[in-house]
């Protein structure tokens, strides 16, 4: 799953990406859409997908509450909570927060003491507002207020603190076909103003992408006791469109109550790799949990790994 970069500082990131900032918007969240390789352009139902596609929690109802935690290489962990409130004269609305926490790190001087704390953080807050354009037809849209925290608690040699502050916009589509049980998805997300620093200004890392959802079994309309679902998600950088990534996920369910997924991404970055996920649903809630195996967990021996928890009331 992409990540790659200098997400610390938001400064710019390496190669493909040289002239974006705030990188960590690119980090893949929530267990199911991991678990599917991220492929869930075109995926409905669950409260991550909002970080994805917002249209994908336009088919959510009643108030949803949705928690995810993850763990990651060089000891980053990221937070995301969500309430999601359903209105059936005017749809969906939510808000959200999501922290990057790089945890603290000390603050050195010249003949090694330490002389302060530095702690690095990244955070954005969501507003979403999702619906029906008509019964086929699914949209969604979130505001986001994205920051780049730095904060120095001491002296710290060379820096200083600073936060980084921009706005940007998700738009997403599905469509379901009818008469045949696929699903068409798009998003643009990141689109925004550009992150200001001091001395430079970088771009978002603004990202369009495109996805279908095939249920070939589903056990709530065909009284099967599997279902299964494939997906394959096609993204692509905003400012230079032409060599996109390649996701692929598969979701096979088990009475609509235990969900075993696996999926795969073709990243340019050539940190994409396989990803391994399962679930449970019961009446209420849900909980999943998934594992991504890419190169840079390989070489370090960390484990990326997401946990996520939904009620419904």
């Amino acid at each position: 799953m992409p990540g790659g970069g200098d997400e610390l500082t938001g400064q710019r990131t390496g190669s493909a990406q040289s002239a974006e900032g705030a990188a960590f918007l690119l980090l893949p969240v929530g267990a199911r859409a991991v678990g599917m390789g991220g492929a869930v352009t075109g995926m409905q139902g669950s409260g991550d997908l909002l970080l994805w596609n917002p249209a994908g929690v336009a088919s959510m109802q009643n108030v949803n509450l949705f928690f995810n935690h993850s763990e990651t290489v060089f000891d980053t962990q990221s937070e995301v909570i969500s309430a999601l409130f359903s209105f059936s004269s005017i749809g969906n609305l939510g808000i959200t927060y999501y922290l990057v926490d790089y945890g603290d790190l000390p603050s050195t001087g010249n003949d090694g003491s330490v002389q302060g704390n530095i702690n690095y953080r990244n955070q954005e807050f969501l507003f979403t507002f999702a619906g029906n354009v008509v019964e086929s037809l699914k949209f969604g849209v979130n505001y986001k207020l994205v920051q780049i925290v730095f904060n120095c608690d001491g002296l710290c040699t060379g820096q200083q603190s600073f936060t980084r502050t921009t706005s940007a916009f998700d738009f997403g589509l599905i469509y379901e076909l009818g008469v045949v049980p696929i699903a068409l998805g798009a998003s643009v997300r990141h689109l925004g103003f550009p992150l200001k620093g001091l001395t430079q200004e970088d771009p978002l890392p603004t990202r369009v992408r495109v996805g279908m959802a095939w249920t070939i079994i589903a056990p709530s309309t065909t009284n099967q006791l599997f279902g299964l679902a494939l997906a394959m998600d096609l993204e692509d950088q905003w400012r230079e469109i032409g060599n996109p990534d390649v996701m692929l996920g598969s979701e096979f369910g088990v009475g609509e109550i235990v969900f075993v997924r696996a999926g795969y991404a073709f990243l340019d970055s050539g940190l994409g790799g396989p990803s391994l996920g399962l679930g449970v649903t019961y009446d209420w809630f849900y909980i999943d949990f998934s594992r991504g195996f890419d190169d840079i967990t390989t070489a370090t021996g960390d484990e990326a790994v997401q946990l996520s928890f939904g009620v419904t009331f």
